[in-house]
Protein backbone atom coordinates (compact mmCIF):
# COMPACT_ATOMS: atom_id res chain seq x y z
CA UNK A 1 0.00 0.00 0.00
CA UNK A 2 1.35 3.34 -0.77
CA UNK A 3 1.51 6.12 1.61
CA UNK A 4 -0.86 8.02 0.42
CA UNK A 5 -3.55 5.34 0.06
CA UNK A 6 -2.47 4.63 3.98
CA UNK A 7 -3.08 8.29 4.80
CA UNK A 8 -6.49 8.06 3.15
CA UNK A 9 -7.95 4.98 4.92
CA UNK A 10 -6.49 5.59 8.38
CA UNK A 11 -6.05 9.22 8.87
CA UNK A 12 -7.75 11.30 6.59
CA UNK A 13 -7.81 14.31 8.43
CA UNK A 14 -3.81 14.13 7.11
CA UNK A 15 -4.68 14.68 3.89
CA UNK A 16 -4.45 17.85 1.63
CA UNK A 17 -7.47 18.89 0.73
CA UNK A 18 -9.42 18.04 -2.31
CA UNK A 19 -7.61 14.64 -2.53
CA UNK A 20 -9.52 12.38 -0.18
CA UNK A 21 -12.30 11.17 -1.72
CA UNK A 22 -15.48 9.55 0.40
CA UNK A 23 -17.52 7.20 -0.59
CA UNK A 24 -20.65 8.92 0.13
CA UNK A 25 -22.69 5.46 0.52
CA UNK A 26 -20.63 5.36 4.20
CA UNK A 27 -21.55 8.99 5.09
CA UNK A 28 -25.09 8.97 6.41
CA UNK A 29 -26.67 12.62 5.36
CA UNK A 30 -27.67 15.03 8.14
CA UNK A 31 -30.96 16.47 9.31
CA UNK A 32 -29.65 19.95 8.18
CA UNK A 33 -28.75 18.18 4.53
CA UNK A 34 -32.14 16.68 4.66
CA UNK A 35 -34.13 19.55 5.74
CA UNK A 36 -32.73 21.84 3.45
CA UNK A 37 -33.38 19.48 0.86
CA UNK A 38 -36.79 18.71 2.03
CA UNK A 39 -37.60 22.72 1.62
CA UNK A 40 -35.96 23.09 -1.38
CA UNK A 41 -37.82 20.19 -3.57
CA UNK A 42 -41.17 21.90 -2.51
CA UNK A 43 -39.94 25.09 -3.51
CA UNK A 44 -38.89 24.06 -6.88
CA UNK A 45 -41.40 22.10 -7.98
CA UNK A 46 -44.07 24.97 -6.82
CA UNK A 47 -41.39 27.31 -8.76
CA UNK A 48 -42.00 25.57 -11.68
CA UNK A 49 -45.45 25.26 -11.83
CA UNK A 50 -45.61 29.64 -11.23
CA UNK A 51 -42.96 29.74 -14.02
CA UNK A 52 -44.87 27.53 -16.66
CA UNK A 53 -47.52 29.75 -16.51
CA UNK A 54 -45.54 33.11 -16.65
CA UNK A 55 -43.42 31.69 -19.45
CA UNK A 56 -47.03 30.22 -21.47
CA UNK A 57 -48.39 33.81 -21.63
CA UNK A 58 -44.82 36.43 -21.69
CA UNK A 59 -44.65 37.75 -24.99
CA UNK A 60 -41.75 40.22 -24.79
CA UNK A 61 -38.65 38.23 -25.88
CA UNK A 62 -36.37 40.10 -22.96
CA UNK A 63 -38.21 38.89 -20.20
CA UNK A 64 -39.41 35.18 -21.69
CA UNK A 65 -35.77 34.32 -21.96
CA UNK A 66 -35.08 35.07 -18.28
CA UNK A 67 -38.15 33.63 -17.27
CA UNK A 68 -37.66 30.60 -19.59
CA UNK A 69 -34.09 30.07 -18.08
CA UNK A 70 -36.02 30.40 -14.44
CA UNK A 71 -37.92 27.41 -15.43
CA UNK A 72 -35.30 25.32 -16.54
CA UNK A 73 -32.85 26.00 -14.11
CA UNK A 74 -35.67 24.87 -11.52
CA UNK A 75 -36.60 21.68 -13.74
CA UNK A 76 -33.13 20.87 -13.72
CA UNK A 77 -32.55 21.48 -9.61
CA UNK A 78 -35.73 19.11 -9.12
CA UNK A 79 -34.08 15.88 -11.25
CA UNK A 80 -30.76 16.68 -9.46
CA UNK A 81 -33.18 16.66 -5.81
CA UNK A 82 -34.71 13.09 -7.14
CA UNK A 83 -31.40 11.39 -7.96
CA UNK A 84 -30.37 12.44 -4.25
CA UNK A 85 -33.42 10.77 -2.74
CA UNK A 86 -32.87 7.85 -4.98
CA UNK A 87 -29.33 7.76 -4.27
CA UNK A 88 -29.84 8.05 0.10
CA UNK A 89 -33.02 5.74 -0.37
CA UNK A 90 -35.52 8.76 1.11
CA UNK A 91 -39.07 8.83 -0.14
CA UNK A 92 -39.46 11.69 -2.35
CA UNK A 93 -42.05 14.45 -1.17
CA UNK A 94 -45.04 15.00 -3.11
CA UNK A 95 -44.56 18.66 -4.15
CA UNK A 96 -46.20 20.13 -7.04
CA UNK A 97 -46.97 18.89 -10.50
CA UNK A 98 -49.10 19.33 -13.70
CA UNK A 99 -52.51 19.24 -11.44
CA UNK A 100 -51.68 22.16 -9.80
CA UNK A 101 -51.05 24.12 -13.08
CA UNK A 102 -53.20 25.03 -16.31
CA UNK A 103 -51.07 26.92 -18.50
CA UNK A 104 -54.41 27.68 -20.74
CA UNK A 105 -55.23 29.86 -18.07
CA UNK A 106 -55.60 33.58 -19.16
CA UNK A 107 -52.90 35.59 -17.21
CA UNK A 108 -53.27 36.44 -13.18
CA UNK A 109 -50.35 39.49 -13.71
CA UNK A 110 -48.56 41.63 -16.01
CA UNK A 111 -45.56 40.48 -17.42
CA UNK A 112 -43.58 42.81 -15.81
CA UNK A 113 -45.19 41.78 -12.16
CA UNK A 114 -43.98 38.35 -13.80
CA UNK A 115 -40.28 39.16 -14.07
CA UNK A 116 -40.12 41.44 -10.81
CA UNK A 117 -41.25 38.49 -8.76
CA UNK A 118 -39.29 35.66 -10.54
CA UNK A 119 -36.14 38.52 -9.34
CA UNK A 120 -37.44 38.71 -5.75
CA UNK A 121 -38.28 34.74 -5.29
CA UNK A 122 -34.60 34.31 -6.84
CA UNK A 123 -33.24 36.52 -4.50
CA UNK A 124 -34.51 34.18 -1.49
CA UNK A 125 -33.68 31.35 -2.95
CA UNK A 126 -30.01 32.73 -3.14
CA UNK A 127 -30.21 32.94 0.75
CA UNK A 128 -31.96 29.86 1.35
CA UNK A 129 -29.14 27.91 -0.38
CA UNK A 130 -26.53 29.75 0.91
CA UNK A 131 -27.73 28.59 4.42
CA UNK A 132 -28.17 24.62 2.90
CA UNK A 133 -24.38 24.85 1.64
CA UNK A 134 -23.09 26.06 5.06
CA UNK A 135 -24.74 23.78 6.90
CA UNK A 136 -23.94 20.59 4.46
CA UNK A 137 -21.13 18.22 4.67
CA UNK A 138 -21.73 15.81 2.49
CA UNK A 139 -20.14 16.64 -1.34
CA UNK A 140 -23.49 16.03 -2.90
CA UNK A 141 -25.58 18.08 -1.17
CA UNK A 142 -23.05 21.05 -1.43
CA UNK A 143 -22.83 20.48 -5.14
CA UNK A 144 -26.37 20.73 -5.90
CA UNK A 145 -26.68 23.81 -3.27
CA UNK A 146 -23.95 25.57 -4.63
CA UNK A 147 -25.37 25.00 -8.34
CA UNK A 148 -28.30 26.39 -7.35
CA UNK A 149 -26.63 30.07 -5.67
CA UNK A 150 -24.70 30.20 -9.54
CA UNK A 151 -27.61 30.06 -11.50
CA UNK A 152 -29.77 31.75 -9.30
CA UNK A 153 -27.39 34.80 -9.18
CA UNK A 154 -26.90 34.59 -12.97
CA UNK A 155 -30.94 34.72 -13.14
CA UNK A 156 -31.11 38.11 -10.47
CA UNK A 157 -28.57 39.40 -12.29
CA UNK A 158 -29.96 39.55 -15.65
CA UNK A 159 -33.43 40.50 -14.24
CA UNK A 160 -32.12 43.12 -12.67
CA UNK A 161 -30.78 44.43 -15.91
CA UNK A 162 -33.83 44.14 -17.73
CA UNK A 163 -35.95 46.09 -15.11
CA UNK A 164 -33.49 49.02 -14.79
CA UNK A 165 -33.12 48.93 -18.64
CA UNK A 166 -37.24 49.51 -19.17
CA UNK A 167 -37.30 51.88 -15.84
CA UNK A 168 -39.00 49.17 -13.80
CA UNK A 169 -37.00 48.69 -11.16
CA UNK A 170 -37.55 50.33 -7.67
CA UNK A 171 -34.52 51.71 -6.40
CA UNK A 172 -33.82 52.97 -2.71
CA UNK A 173 -33.80 56.41 -2.23
CA UNK A 174 -30.18 58.24 -2.79
CA UNK A 175 -28.51 60.47 -0.16
CA UNK A 176 -26.39 62.65 0.30
CA UNK A 177 -22.83 61.51 0.19
CA UNK A 178 -20.79 62.69 3.52
CA UNK A 179 -17.55 64.99 3.38
CA UNK A 180 -16.02 63.24 6.35
CA UNK A 181 -16.29 60.04 8.58
CA UNK A 182 -18.04 61.03 12.29
CA UNK A 183 -18.18 58.86 15.44
CA UNK A 184 -21.39 58.67 17.31
CA UNK A 185 -20.97 60.58 20.78
CA UNK A 186 -24.57 61.06 21.93
CA UNK A 187 -26.40 57.54 23.03
CA UNK A 188 -29.80 59.16 22.06
CA UNK A 189 -28.54 57.76 18.90
CA UNK A 190 -30.69 55.37 19.33
CA UNK A 191 -33.79 57.18 19.76
CA UNK A 192 -37.09 56.08 21.85
CA UNK A 193 -40.29 54.81 20.57
CA UNK A 194 -42.29 58.39 20.69
CA UNK A 195 -39.67 61.02 21.35
CA UNK A 196 -36.89 62.94 19.29
CA UNK A 197 -35.49 60.76 16.14
CA UNK A 198 -31.99 61.08 14.72
CA UNK A 199 -32.39 60.90 10.61
CA UNK A 200 -32.24 57.50 9.38
CA UNK A 201 -29.09 56.42 8.40
CA UNK A 202 -28.33 54.00 5.12
CA UNK A 203 -28.96 50.44 6.09
CA UNK A 204 -31.88 51.44 8.17
CA UNK A 205 -33.27 52.86 4.40
CA UNK A 206 -32.00 50.25 2.60
CA UNK A 207 -34.47 48.04 4.71
CA UNK A 208 -37.26 49.98 5.41
CA UNK A 209 -37.49 50.24 1.51
CA UNK A 210 -36.61 46.78 0.45
CA UNK A 211 -39.03 45.21 2.54
CA UNK A 212 -41.59 47.54 1.68
CA UNK A 213 -41.08 46.65 -2.07
CA UNK A 214 -41.19 43.45 -0.88
CA UNK A 215 -44.65 43.39 1.10
CA UNK A 216 -45.87 45.45 -1.70
CA UNK A 217 -45.11 42.61 -4.57
CA UNK A 218 -46.22 39.98 -2.02
CA UNK A 219 -49.62 41.85 -1.93
CA UNK A 220 -50.28 42.15 -5.52
CA UNK A 221 -49.95 38.05 -5.84
CA UNK A 222 -52.31 37.37 -2.73
CA UNK A 223 -54.76 39.50 -4.14
CA UNK A 224 -54.08 37.83 -7.76
CA UNK A 225 -54.52 34.43 -6.03
CA UNK A 226 -57.66 35.76 -4.01
CA UNK A 227 -59.35 36.62 -7.06
CA UNK A 228 -59.34 33.14 -8.01
CA UNK A 229 -58.94 30.74 -5.45
CA UNK A 230 -62.29 27.93 -5.45
CA UNK A 231 -62.40 27.43 -2.24
CA UNK A 232 -64.48 30.76 -0.36
CA UNK A 233 -62.12 30.30 3.11
CA UNK A 234 -59.16 30.41 1.05
CA UNK A 235 -59.98 33.06 -0.96
CA UNK A 236 -60.69 35.26 2.28
CA UNK A 237 -57.21 34.04 3.74
CA UNK A 238 -55.42 35.25 0.74
CA UNK A 239 -57.18 38.46 0.35
CA UNK A 240 -56.42 39.06 4.33
CA UNK A 241 -52.39 38.40 3.43
CA UNK A 242 -52.95 40.95 0.67
CA UNK A 243 -54.76 43.87 2.97
CA UNK A 244 -51.89 43.04 5.70
CA UNK A 245 -49.09 43.37 3.09
CA UNK A 246 -50.52 46.41 2.27
CA UNK A 247 -50.94 47.85 5.37
CA UNK A 248 -47.18 46.83 6.48
CA UNK A 249 -46.11 48.95 3.54
CA UNK A 250 -47.83 51.86 4.41
CA UNK A 251 -46.07 51.73 7.94
CA UNK A 252 -42.13 51.23 6.57
CA UNK A 253 -42.77 53.80 3.87
CA UNK A 254 -44.20 56.26 7.10
CA UNK A 255 -41.01 56.53 8.20
CA UNK A 256 -39.33 57.22 4.67
CA UNK A 257 -41.70 59.86 4.36
CA UNK A 258 -41.47 61.47 7.28
CA UNK A 259 -37.70 62.04 6.10
CA UNK A 260 -38.91 63.31 2.26
CA UNK A 261 -37.41 59.86 0.86
CA UNK A 262 -39.74 58.46 -1.98
CA UNK A 263 -41.62 55.80 -1.86
CA UNK A 264 -43.18 55.36 -5.19
CA UNK A 265 -43.10 51.78 -7.05
CA UNK A 266 -43.70 50.86 -11.12
CA UNK A 267 -47.34 50.79 -11.49
CA UNK A 268 -46.92 48.66 -14.42
CA UNK A 269 -46.99 45.73 -11.90
CA UNK A 270 -50.13 45.02 -11.64
CA UNK A 271 -53.44 42.06 -11.31
CA UNK A 272 -55.51 41.54 -14.22
CA UNK A 273 -59.50 40.92 -14.22
CA UNK A 274 -59.26 37.46 -15.14
CA UNK A 275 -61.26 34.61 -12.81
CA UNK A 276 -60.12 31.75 -13.92
CA UNK A 277 -57.56 30.46 -11.97
CA UNK A 278 -53.72 28.77 -13.62
CA UNK A 279 -52.99 27.23 -10.12
CA UNK A 280 -54.54 24.95 -7.98
CA UNK A 281 -55.80 26.26 -4.37
CA UNK A 282 -52.87 23.91 -2.56
CA UNK A 283 -50.23 25.55 -4.45
CA UNK A 284 -51.84 29.52 -4.06
CA UNK A 285 -51.97 28.60 -0.23
CA UNK A 286 -48.96 26.76 0.30
CA UNK A 287 -47.35 29.74 -1.59
CA UNK A 288 -48.93 32.45 0.46
CA UNK A 289 -47.26 30.58 3.53
CA UNK A 290 -44.11 30.32 1.89
CA UNK A 291 -43.46 34.00 1.35
CA UNK A 292 -44.98 35.11 4.60
CA UNK A 293 -42.15 32.81 5.77
CA UNK A 294 -39.31 35.18 3.63
CA UNK A 295 -41.12 38.28 4.17
CA UNK A 296 -40.46 37.36 8.18
CA UNK A 297 -36.42 36.96 7.18
CA UNK A 298 -36.70 39.89 5.31
CA UNK A 299 -38.01 41.80 8.77
CA UNK A 300 -35.51 39.42 10.64
CA UNK A 301 -32.62 40.94 9.12
CA UNK A 302 -33.70 44.52 9.21
CA UNK A 303 -34.59 43.74 12.95
CA UNK A 304 -30.72 42.86 13.67
CA UNK A 305 -29.57 45.91 11.26
CA UNK A 306 -31.73 48.79 12.51
CA UNK A 307 -30.47 51.13 15.53
CA UNK A 308 -33.54 53.24 16.28
CA UNK A 309 -35.98 51.88 18.74
CA UNK A 310 -39.16 52.72 16.73
CA UNK A 311 -37.48 50.97 13.96
CA UNK A 312 -36.71 47.81 15.97
CA UNK A 313 -40.56 47.61 17.13
CA UNK A 314 -42.13 48.60 13.76
CA UNK A 315 -40.28 45.14 12.34
CA UNK A 316 -40.79 43.38 15.61
CA UNK A 317 -45.11 43.72 15.16
CA UNK A 318 -44.56 43.04 11.93
CA UNK A 319 -43.05 40.02 12.08
CA UNK A 320 -45.40 38.80 14.85
CA UNK A 321 -48.44 40.02 12.75
CA UNK A 322 -46.63 37.50 9.54
CA UNK A 323 -46.48 34.63 12.24
CA UNK A 324 -49.80 34.59 12.98
CA UNK A 325 -50.95 35.02 9.46
CA UNK A 326 -48.14 31.97 8.79
CA UNK A 327 -49.64 29.67 11.77
CA UNK A 328 -53.08 29.98 10.05
CA UNK A 329 -52.31 29.36 6.34
CA UNK A 330 -50.51 26.29 7.92
CA UNK A 331 -53.82 25.53 10.08
CA UNK A 332 -55.56 25.50 6.46
CA UNK A 333 -52.70 23.26 4.55
CA UNK A 334 -53.75 20.43 7.68
CA UNK A 335 -57.43 20.83 7.41
CA UNK A 336 -57.31 20.12 3.73
CA UNK A 337 -54.99 17.33 4.08
CA UNK A 338 -52.24 18.98 1.89
CA UNK A 339 -49.18 19.44 4.60
CA UNK A 340 -46.36 17.45 4.14
CA UNK A 341 -45.12 16.32 7.39
CA UNK A 342 -40.94 17.43 7.14
CA UNK A 343 -38.95 14.39 8.20
CA UNK A 344 -38.54 14.13 11.54
CA UNK A 345 -36.14 12.60 14.59
CA UNK A 346 -37.73 9.01 16.26
CA UNK A 347 -40.33 10.03 19.25
CA UNK A 348 -38.55 8.08 21.58
CA UNK A 349 -41.32 8.16 23.78
CA UNK A 350 -43.42 6.80 21.87
CA UNK A 351 -40.90 3.46 21.08
CA UNK A 352 -40.99 3.42 24.77
CA UNK A 353 -44.63 2.29 25.40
Amino acid sequence: MDNLSEINQNHPEQVPYGVVQHNLSNITPTASEIGHLWTSYMAETMSICMLKHIVAKSIDPDIKSIVQQALDVSTKRVKSMEDLYNAIHHPIPEGFDEKDVDVNAPSLFSETFGLAYTRIMNLYVELHYGLALGRSSRSDFRQIFSDAINTSKDIIEKATDVLLAKGLLPKAPSIIIPDRVEKVNDKKYYGSLFGDKRSLNAVEISHLFHCMIIVMVYSALKLGFSQVAKSKEIKNYLNRGSQIHREQAKILGSFLQEENLPTHTPSEFQVTDSKHSPYSDKLMLFHATVITSFGMMSDGFALTSCSRKDLISAFSRLMVEALEYSKDGADLMIENGWLERIPETVNRQELLQ
